[in-house]
């Protein structure tokens, strides 16, 4: 019985965010759902909308290709949306739960070294006290980026997005870079 197997090699310049994203676009699916939550559906263009938002956002903050980015978000909307602003900008993604236990979340931030968390406001605190151990962090130290709270917060996306624009050219990337480290759950 023959067998069917597809092979796919990636060009040598692959952003994973063009791939999965930008291309439904090109495709003429933008009008398309991409999300289905429980109180709203996302179009491919609005998906990419937020995505390249918070891609500006984070070089706002300073995140550069390859640096590590954690996210430690529910999922949602503004975790697609931080997952592909991320690889739009050539930054490495690396996914957490929200929930970790404090030792877990320090652990992992010291094996990783994010130039920036992308962390929910709910959690947001024990993260904090997680990785700095209560102190003020030093200068140069990682930046953070609070999604879900007040929009007066100097570290707020909601307040930094209205600052942005709603396009971004997504940085040309090697089909060898890394885009996304994930942690097992530990099921």
């Amino acid at each position: 019985m023959p067998t069917l197997t597809r092979s796919f090699e990636p060009p040598e310049s692959f952003n994973l965010a063009d791939y999965f994203l930008d291309q439904r676009i090109v495709e003429g699916h933008g009008e398309r759902t991409a999300l289905r939550l429980a109180d709203r559906e996302l179009s491919y263009r609005q998906v990419q909308a937020l995505a390249n938002r918070m891609g500006h956002v984070l070089r706002h903050l300073g995140v550069r290709q390859e640096e590590r980015v954690m996210i430690a978000l529910p999922d949602g909307a503004e975790f697609v949306g931080a997952l592909f602003g991320t690889l739009k900008i050539g930054a490495v993604v690396v996914m957490v739960n929200p929930h970790l236990k404090p030792e877990e979340v320090a652990a992992l931030h010291a094996y990783t070294r994010p130039s920036c968390v992308v962390v929910h406001d709910s959690v947001a605190a024990g993260f904090r006290d997680a990785i700095t151990g209560g102190e003020d962090p030093l200068p140069g130290a990682t930046r953070w980026l609070v999604v879900g709270g007040p929009e007066t917060a100097d570290d707020s996306f909601e307040r930094l997005q209205t600052q942005v624009s709603d396009t971004l050219e997504n940085v040309a990337t090697h089909r060898d870079d890394p885009a996304i480290w994930l942690f097992s759950g530990g099921t």
